[in-house]
């Protein structure tokens, strides 16, 4: 007999020291919280630079290229790209300032410094690589919330319209 209560009572003292708190639950669910609006923020970021360095492509592109079907397709794309660029930095709420990382801003650099002579082909090659890094940054992120998701997927629809465009070509 006196087994039998010392049995249940180490088995109530193990599960009773398996539970976890109300103050563990929440704590973790907010520290998770936290780690994915940091994923998020930093994605956005990233999305927000990606706008900034297409914007800027697509106007360097559109003066220096000498191919007049590109040179109008880029005209005529580059409002849907500002437009997005405006939603973003809405959404999140950035200032109006650049935000381009620093491998944009080489990658810019590389095309505003290009001869005139074949930007053609420059251009198309450097974009190409671009969409493809971007493509799959874009479509292997997952977000919670509903907004930057709803932008993300018709951001994601512009890039794959473009690169449809830019396989075709040369």
């Amino acid at each position: 007999m006196k087994t039998n209560y010392f049995l249940l009572l180490i088995g109530l003292l193990l599960v009773g020291c398996n539970k976890t708190t109300e103050t563990e639950k929440s704590t973790k669910s907010l520290a998770t919280k936290k780690e994915n609006l940091n994923a998020e923020s930093g994605f956005i970021t990233q999305q927000i630079s990606n706008l900034e360095f297409q914007v800027k492509a697509f106007k360097i592109g559109s003066e220096k290229v000498s191919d007049e079907e590109l040179k109008k397709y880029l005209l005529e794309n580059l409002p849907k790209l500002e437009e997005m660029l405006k939603e973003y930095k809405t959404v999140v709420n950035v200032s109006s300032g650049e935000n381009l990382s620093d491998e944009n801003q080489r990658e810019l650099y590389k095309l505003s410094i290009a001869d005139n002579n074949g930007f053609d082909n420059v251009f198309i090659l450097y974009y190409k690589d671009f969409l493809k890094k971007t493509i799959h940054e874009n479509s292997s992120q997952i977000l919670d919330n509903e907004t930057y998701d709803s932008l993300k997927n018709r951001y994601g629809n512009i890039l794959y319209e473009q690169k449809l465009y830019f396989d075709v070509l040369k």
